[in-house]
């Protein structure tokens, strides 16, 4: 993974376990997709990664959207929920 995929996963990632310590029940969060590839199919770089990163933290995601930026560019807008507490999951129980 690239310095810049990292960078934008662990603070994703930061984030949502902020968040938990908040005692939210809803993450939300932005993540720019710097533009699409010619076949306009194929991996978005650094996505997957930043979804791993919150869902790592506990945190299930539940919908997602995307806008038009500049260009290629694209704006993703990503809903996580609490994910099911189930023992051995490593999520901090209630």
């Amino acid at each position: 993974m690239g310095f810049l995929k990292d960078a934008k996963a662990e603070s994703i990632g930061k984030q949502a376990a902020r968040a938990i310590e908040e005692g939210r029940k809803v993450f939300a969060c932005r993540v720019n997709e710097g533009g699409w590839n010619d076949s306009y199919a194929g991996s978005l770089s650094g996505v997957a990664e930043s979804i791993e990163a919150v869902e790592a933290q506990g945190w299930q995601l539940e919908h997602s959207s995307a806008l038009p930026g500049k260009g290629q560019n694209v704006a993703l807008f990503l809903v996580f929920r609490r994910a099911m507490q189930q023992p051995g999951w490593g999520i901090p129980q209630q």
